[in-house]
C-alpha cells in the first residue's frame, strides 16, 4: 500500500467575483504596460520611433503569441499600435503625481489689450506653398507650436529651405555648394519643382494635416516616396485616403501590416482625374491638402463635397480656408455651390502676407472676461463662426468686431442657454466654462466618433466640479455651477482641454494638471498671456546684436 503524501488544509480559498478578478487582472497589466513604457524609452533613446528590425521581432512574437490565444488577428494588430504609441509621445511630458501645474489665476479684472493670435491653418498652408515655389516670404507674429515646426521640419527633408525664428517663418534662398555631393540624376524631369520626395523617407511628426500635406504634393511626380511619423500617426487609419488615391493616379501601401497609419509608401505617376468625388468619410484636412497642391496638377483639381450634410459641412469649412490662400497667391480658385475648381497655374506668393485671426483660439481669449470680469482686445481681422457668435449673444456677451479690433467685456452671463458651438469638438472645452460659469445650460456634443469621448471627458470634469447635470441624447444639461472644491490631478485629452481648464480655473481656483505642456501642439505662448493676468500686453522681442568677432585673435598660452 502507498502512503499518500501528507498535506496541509490551507482553508477554503476566498472567492472572488468576475469584478474583483477583471480588477486585479487590469491593474496587473496596467503593471506591466508601465513597466513596457520605461523600456520602450531606453528602446528608443530620446526619438519618437523604435528601430524597424526591434519593431519587426516585436510584432512576430505579439502576433504569435495572438494566434496561441486564439485573440482576433485584427484587434491584436489594434493593440500592438496602441502599446506601440506608449513611451514613444512627444511634446508634453507629465508631471508628477506630486507637482502638479495648479491654475490659481489673480481675482482682478482682466485688462487684455494684445495683437491677436494669427490663423494657424493660413501659417500652415502659405509654409507649405513657399516650400513648394521657392518664392520668398516672410510671416511674423505666428504661432510655433510643434506641428507648425514638424512641417517646417519634414518639408526642408524634401528640399525646401525654411527657417524659423522666435515669433516668424521664412524662406531662405538655397546656399550654392562649393562641390556637388553627387552627381546630378538624369532620369528625374526638372521641371521647377522644388521639393523631391522619390524614395526619400520623410518624417512627418504627429500632425495629420503634416502627413496630408506631403501626399498631396508628392502625388505630382512619378516614382516611390515614403512616409514615417511618430505614435499618433501610427494609429491613424489611412483607410479614407487610400480609397481617393486611385482616382489620381497613386496608391498607398502600408509598409506595417500591422496598422492602417504610417510607415507608408507612395506609388505615383498614373493618369489623375480632373475632378473627386470626396466620400463621407474623406477627411477635412486632406480634401484641404490636395486642394492646395492641385495648381501643380496637370489639369488642376475639382473637388466635389460629399453628399453627407456633416460631413460636407466640415469639408466645406476646411476648403474654404484653402481657397482664400489661394486665391491670395493669385490662383484663380473658386467655388460653385458644392464643388471646389482650383486650376492649374503658378502662384505669386505675398512676400509679407496679411493674416486674419485665428477664430477658435481668439474665442477662448475673448471669454477670459466672462469668467473673470474685465475686458479683452484683440487687434487685427476676425471672422468668428456663427455658432459661436450666436452663442456668446445667447449668454449675453457681444463681442464688437470691427475691421482692425475686436473687443469684448465681461458680463453676468444667461443661464440655461442651448449651446451648439460645441458640435465642434475644439468649442466643447469652452461651451462647458461659459455653461458653468453661468450656473447651467445644455451643451451639445460632437456628433459621429467624437461623441462618446466627448461626453466621458465632460462628465468626469463636471463631477470632478461638483456641478449637478443630466446626460441627454447628444448633449449634457448643467443644472448647477461648481459646488466642490477640486480634487487630485487631472490629464486634459487633449490641448483644447487644457485652454477650457485655464477657464474654469477662474470659477474654481485650483485646478490642478499634469500635462499643461499639451499645449506645444496649439498655442505655446498661452501660458505667459495666463500668467501676466491681470494686465496683459504684446511682448516685444529685443532685436539680437550682431556676435562680436575679433579681427586678430588673442594670444592665449598654451600650458603643455
Amino acid at each position: 500500500m502507498t502512503e499518500r503524501p501528507i498535506t496541509f488544509d490551507k482553508g477554503p480559498r476566498p472567492r472572488t467575483t468576475i469584478l474583483e478578478d477583471l480588477l486585479d487582472i487590469d491593474s496587473r497589466l496596467l503593471t506591466q504596460v508601465a513597466r513596457r513604457v520605461r523600456l520602450v524609452r531606453r528602446a528608443a533613446k530620446g526619438r519618437q520611433v523604435l528601430d524597424r528590425e526591434l519593431e519587426k521581432s516585436l510584432w512576430s512574437a505579439f502576433d504569435a503569441t495572438g494566434r496561441q490565444q486564439d485573440l482576433d488577428p485584427r484587434l491584436t494588430r489594434q493593440l500592438f499600435a496602441l502599446l506601440g504609441g506608449f513611451g514613444l509621445e512627444g511634446g508634453g511630458v507629465r508631471r508628477a503625481a506630486d507637482k502638479p501645474f495648479t491654475l490659481t489665476p489673480r481675482s482682478e479684472p482682466a485688462d487684455i489689450d494684445i495683437t491677436g493670435p494669427l490663423s494657424r491653418a493660413r501659417v500652415r498652408m502659405l509654409t507649405a506653398l513657399a516650400a513648394a515655389t521657392g518664392q520668398p516670404l516672410h510671416m511674423s507674429g505666428v504661432i510655433l507650436s510643434d506641428p507648425l515646426i514638424e512641417l517646417v521640419k519634414a518639408l526642408n527633408q524634401c528640399g525646401a529651405h525654411l527657417s524659423w525664428t522666435e515669433d516668424g517663418i521664412e524662406v531662405t534662398a538655397p546656399e550654392k555648394p562649393l562641390k556637388a555631393e553627387r552627381p546630378p540624376r538624369t532620369d528625374v524631369l526638372d521641371d521647377g519643382f522644388p521639393l523631391r520626395f522619390e524614395d526619400n523617407l520623410v518624417f512627418a511628426g504627429e500632425a495629420p494635416s503634416t502627413l496630408y500635406i506631403l501626399l498631396a504634393f508628392a502625388l505630382r511626380q512619378a516614382g516611390r516616396s515614403k512616409f514615417a511619423g511618430a505614435a499618433s500617426l501610427k494609429g491613424l487609419d489611412l483607410h479614407p485616403v487610400e480609397t481617393i488615391l486611385p482616382l489620381l493616379g497613386a496608391r498607398l501601401a502600408s509598409m506595417n501590416p500591422r496598422s492602417r497609419g504610417v510607415p507608408v509608401r507612395l506609388e505615383s505617376g498614373g493618369r489623375m482625374a480632373g475632378g473627386i468625388d470626396l466620400a463621407a468619410d474623406t477627411p477635412p484636412l486632406f480634401a484641404q491638402a490636395l486642394a492646395l497642391a492641385a495648381w501643380s496638377y496637370p489639369d488642376g483639381l475639382r473637388l466635389n463635397l460629399a453628399t453627407d450634410p456633416a460631413a460636407a459641412e466640415a469639408q466645406a469649412a476646411a476648403l474654404d480656408e484653402a481657397m482664400a490662400v489661394l486665391r491670395l497667391c493669385q490662383i484663380k480658385a473658386k467655388r460653385k455651390g458644392a464643388q471646389y475648381v482650383v486650376p492649374a497655374g503658378a502662384p505669386q506668393l505675398p512676400k509679407e502676407p496679411f493674416l486674419p485671426m485665428d477664430s477658435a483660439l481668439a474665442a477662448y481669449v475673448l471669454a477670459i472676461p466672462a469668467m473673470a470680469g474685465g475686458s479683452a482686445k484683440l487687434r487685427g481681422e476676425l471672422v468668428l463662426p456663427a455658432q459661436v457668435l450666436a452663442d456668446f449673444k445667447a449668454l449675453g456677451l457681444s463681442p464688437a468686431i470691427g475691421a482692425n479690433a475686436t473687443e469684448c467685456a465681461g458680463v453676468a452671463l444667461n443661464g440655461g442657454q442651448r449651446l451648439e458651438m460645441s458640435r465642434d469638438a475644439e468649442f466643447l472645452p469652452l461651451a462647458l466654462a461659459l455653461a458653468v460659469k453661468a450656473g447651467g445650460g445644455v451643451v451639445v456634443l460632437p456628433a459621429g466618433a467624437e461623441t462618446a469621448p466627448a461626453r466621458a471627458w465632460a462628465m468626469e470634469l463636471l463631477d470632478r466640479l461638483g456641478a449637478s447635470f443630466a446626460d441627454g441624447d447628444g448633449f449634457i444639461e448643467i443644472t448647477s455651477g461648481p459646488t466642490a472644491a477640486w480634487e487630485d490631478v487631472c490629464t486634459a485629452p487633449d490641448a483644447w482641454s487644457v485652454l477650457g481648464l485655464a477657464l474654469l480655473s477662474f470659477a474654481r481656483p485650483g485646478v490642478a494638471l499634469d500635462n499643461p505642456g499639451g499645449l506645444t501642439a496649439l498655442w505655446p505662448k498661452f501660458w505667459s498671456l495666463f500668467n501676466a493676468l491681470p494686465t496683459v500686453r504684446d511682448v516685444v522681442f529685443a532685436p539680437k546684436e550682431p556676435e562680436k568677432h575679433d579681427e586678430k585673435p588673442k594670444n592665449r598660452r598654451v600650458r603643455v
